[in-house]
């Protein structure tokens, strides 16, 4: 027994010291647990200001006059309210439905505590702070992201004292009501901004049932945000409206009036669903800003002085959602950009259809890498800078040259083609090119301004090789980190793309002189906080550069211009008497279906593009499908959209006239003329066709030189000439080529991807003339030129009767028009006289005999009487006279043939009259020649 009670003793000494010792770890780790909660507790408050309480207003976006049209918040508007703006009857919804005792409390509602701590004790954690007005404004402030804590309550709860120490009761309410959060989503952040979001009105003019619901919402915004769940707010605001009612703010009568008015009709519509005015040029300043800047308006308060036109950012924003033009279908979507063609300042955004804040836009795109902005493929659009602006300023050619639509194998054998398929046009005016958009052209010029060769083989200067090329696409604006410039780039073959912006801003460099000065839509920035003043477009403006020289923008800007004056169709539309320059584009899908994101766009367009300057704006559109729709099959099936909406723009921007004009032309220039096709440039001298006669523009270190007053022709190596059938045969040996004898207009064969074309050549000086002929000259025996005739073949019969006689007949080759011939061969060709020669007795006298002679051409006939003779080269008379009367003579008529043979004709035989009688016999026959 002794024994146990003993061991009972030690057992109860055991537990004591177990005790003390749990008892000192207990005080130890309560000890160090309130240390560490004070010392906690101390870091949190002791840095207490009362400037941390206010909400930081909305960035605001002005016009460059200082007139506000936009504030800046994630989705909607932050401006701080001051305490008298806002009505009796908000201030008593808010304190009935949040801190019924907030004007009688120093912060902290101890009330509210107790039965918060009840609530959280019976739930096992804490559910539900008790929180006064002040309590939530330094949550706020102070705790915006943090979870619920003890250390963080009791230091909510010190420094909600210090604030009501520091402040006033309405300062408070002021803060609170402009930082906290009245529904779903940062476009309800104070009271300024909800009053826009549910009512769109001022905080002034709210009205009671107004006023309930707001104050509903502040209790669990998300949930009783009436855009999401209309019932629960409908309830909420009803509670409210009984809270009111209970502390006396409002009578039963008006309570029950109020809750008879539905929620709905109060409220405007979902503006979730919509965008704000000008958001498209609100979201291209913002993000502007954030890139060029890194400030973020969102963040960092600022006002942001910006180039919007506001009836041009109407216009387009009435195109974007159709109210003013009605799209070829509900899918397609476009993007367009209008900037001030001189200064660089984006005065309208389209950012696309059904625009979202801050969404997908089809106007620009990030240089940041931001995600955001889509690019597309330029087609065609970018001929005049990238082929023929850059021949202006690296090859030096004039506005007169003559380009090669020639076939060109691009890579692994693919022949890229004009858009009316394998049809090619040889040697070509720029203006032809350009005007008609053709293909081959575009490479081939391309090609030499990087080779520094035409696809004849000729040097036509130095090269910029492809390194040149980037660069100089860099000058005009164009993002190239992700390229890769090949000779497609031309024709628009990009890897990534461009966007309207950039093919703005480039274009604006043709009618800003060749100046590129970077796009943008801020003129500069005032932070709120500092004052500080950052100028945006000074720096712009300073920054510009010289992308072309004034040369070589003025020639390129000269052939747009003309040709959209003389132009039909999409360039028709354009002509509006302003010297509006343009260029359209079209970019297509591959043909390979399994190239395409759907089988059904192979072949088809995908892009479309219009972009076009004037002396006071620069403005491009492009239209096409989302990556999306683009996957369901959507494809351009016309460029409608594209050229209307331009021609829209055009209309607009200058229907009071133009302001500006282009510079004139510069001291660089010259104009003159040349033989087309001709390069180095040649002066047409006496005789080139007129056909063949072009002007244009020149530098001054490139101008035409020599004349072409004549040129070269193949020797003759062989004539001949014959009299056939009473017909003169002539015999030319053929003209090589024989392709100069075929045309006015020469060819050239080239031969690409297994393919043999056929088309007009221009190059060779010796075919200026026009096609080369067969020419024969016909010389009679006095050196006459008695006929001369043109063959088109080196064979023919003359279309010329040839008398009697010997002849020289001259041939030799000549051109159609011109000067200059080959040799000459000449040879001589002898016409026989088919005609007989003969005789007739006229007369005869007592003392004369008169005959009637035929002499055939090339003959002569002698009569012979006793001795005399009398001959006849021609057809005539000869007469014998002296004869004595009544007396018999013998006349003998010989003819001398052309090769001095003699022939007698006959002999005649008569008597003369007697004395005073004259003899006739008329029975004396002719004698024809034997």
């Amino acid at each position: 027994m002794m024994k146990k009670i003993t061991q009972k003793k030690s057992n109860k000494k055991q537990k004591r010291r177990i005790i003390k010792v749990i008892c000192l770890i207990l005080a130890v780790l309560i000890t160090s647990g309130g240390m560490y909660l004070g010392f906690g507790i101390f870091k949190q408050v002791e840095g207490f200001s009362k400037e941390r309480l206010v909400s930081d207003e909305s960035s605001v976006l002005c016009t460059t006059d200082g007139e506000e049209w936009f504030s800046v918040a994630r989705g909607g508007v932050q401006k701080n309210v001051s305490y008298n703006d806002i009505p009796q009857v908000m201030i008593d919804a808010v304190v009935a439905a949040e801190d019924s005792r907030f004007f009688e409390h120093n912060g902290f509602d101890v009330p509210r505590i107790v039965k918060a701590l009840l609530g959280n004790i019976a739930a096992g954690g804490i559910t539900s702070g008790g929180s006064t007005i002040t309590q939530q404004l330094i949550k706020k402030s102070y705790y915006p992201d943090e979870e619920q804590t003890i250390e963080r309550k009791i230091g909510e709860i010190i420094l909600s004292i210090e604030a009501t120490s520091q402040t006033t009761k309405e300062e408070v309410l002021e803060l609170y009501l402009n930082k906290i959060y009245f529904g779903y989503g940062p476009q309800t952040i104070g009271l300024y901004a909800a009053s826009k979001y549910y009512f769109d009105k001022s905080v002034q003019n709210l009205t009671l049932p107004e006023a309930a619901l707001l104050a509903g919402t502040l209790n669990s915004p998300n949930r009783y945000d009436p855009f999401r769940n209309l019932d629960l707010a409908q309830e909420r605001r009803d509670k409210i409206l009984d809270l009111m009612e209970m502390h006396g703010y409002i009578s039963k009568e008006e309570c029950e009036a109020t809750k008879a008015i539905p929620v709905e009709n109060t409220l405007k519509s979902n503006p979730v669903s919509t965008s704000g005015q000008y958001q498209a040029y609100a979201d291209k300043v913002i993000r502007e800003v954030q890139e060029t800047t890194g400030y973020d308006p969102y963040e960092t308060p600022m006002r942001i002085y910006t180039y919007i036109d506001t009836d041009v950012q109407k216009e387009l924003d009435s195109i974007a959602n159709g109210e003013s033009y009605d799209f070829q279908d509900s899918r397609i979507q476009v993007g367009a950009v209008i900037q001030e063609s001189t200064t660089g300042r984006i005065v309208g955004v389209l950012s696309g259809r059904d625009y979202t804040p801050l969404g997908t836009t089809y106007a620009y795109a990030s240089k940041t890498g931001a995600r955001y902005g889509q690019k597309n493929q330029p087609g065609s659009s970018l001929k005049p800078l990238i082929a023929y602006a850059a021949a202006f300023e690296f090859l030096d050619y004039s506005t007169a040259h003559y380009v090669h639509d020639v076939p060109y194998e691009y890579s692994n054998g693919f022949v890229p083609s004009n858009w009316n398929g394998r049809k090619y046009n040889g040697d070509i005016s720029i203006s032809n090119a350009l005007s008609n958009s053709w293909n081959a052209a575009a490479l081939q010029t391309f090609s030499e301004v990087i080779t520094g060769k035409d696809c004849n083989g000729n040097d036509v200067g130095d090269g910029i090789g492809i390194d040149g090329a980037t660069e100089y696409l860099e000058s005009l604006g164009f993002d190239m980190e992700d390229e890769a410039v090949d000779i497609g780039y031309a024709i628009g073959a990009w890897r990534k793309g461009v966007t309207p912006e950039s093919e703005a801003g480039a274009y604006a460099v043709i009618a800003n002189g060749g100046t590129y000065i970077e796009p943008h839509t801020v003129q500069k920035i005032e932070l709120l906080s500092t004052g500080e003043v950052i100028e945006i477009d000074q720096q712009y403006q300073e920054d510009k550069t010289q992308a072309l020289s004034e040369e070589s923008a003025y020639m390129i800007r000269d052939i747009m211009t003309n040709y959209v004056k003389s132009g039909t169709g999409t360039y028709r539309l354009l002509n509006l008497g302003y010297q509006i320059g343009a260029k359209t584009g079209t970019s297509n899908h591959s043909g390979d279906k399994s190239q395409v994101a759907n089988p059904k766009l192979a072949g088809h367009s995908k892009d479309a593009w219009l972009s076009a300057y004037s002396p006071d704006y620069t403005w491009s559109v492009w239209t096409g499908y989302s990556g999306e729709d683009q996957k369901d099959g959507y494809y351009i099936k016309s460029n409608r959209d594209t050229n209307n909406i331009s021609a829209m723009i055009a209309k607009f921007l200058h229907q009071d006239g133009v302001k500006n004009s282009y510079s004139s032309m510069p001291s660089g220039l010259v104009k003159a003329s040349c033989v087309s096709g001709i390069y180095p440039y040649v002066s047409a001298g006496d005789g080139v066709p007129s056909d063949r006669v072009v002007s244009g523009l020149f530098k001054k270190g490139n101008t035409p030189s020599g004349s072409a007053s004549g040129a070269s022709l193949s020797n003759l190596a062989s004539f001949t000439a014959q009299m056939t059938d009473s017909k003169l045969q002539v015999n030319f040996s053929e003209y090589e080529p024989k392709s100069m004898t075929e045309d006015a207009t020469p060819t050239k064969t080239y031969k690409v991807g297994g393919d043999s074309y056929t088309l007009p050549y221009l190059g060779n000086i010796n075919q200026i003339y026009g096609k080369v002929v067969y020419k024969v000259d016909i010389t009679d025996a006095s050196g006459k030129v008695v006929h001369s005739q043109t063959l088109s073949s080196a064979s023919g019969t003359i279309d010329y009767t040839l008398a009697a006689g010997t002849y020289t007949v001259t041939g030799y080759y000549a051109f159609e028009s011109g000067n200059g011939t080959s040799n000459k061969i000449s040879q001589t060709v002898t016409v026989e006289d088919t005609t007989p020669a003969s005789y007739t007795r006229l007369s005869v006298t007592e003392n004369s005999a008169t005959y009637q002679i035929t002499v055939p051409q090339g003959t002569s006939i002698t009569a012979s009487l006793n001795g005399a003779t009398q001959s006849l080269q021609a057809n005539g008379t000869i007469t014998f006279s002296e004869l004595t009367a009544n007396t018999s003579y013998n006349v003998t008529f010989t003819q001398t043939l052309a090769n001095g043979q003699t022939v007698t004709l006959g002999t005649d035989t008569f008597t003369t009259s007697a004395p005073s009688t004259p003899q006739v016999d008329p029975t004396v026959p002719t004698t024809p020649v034997q």
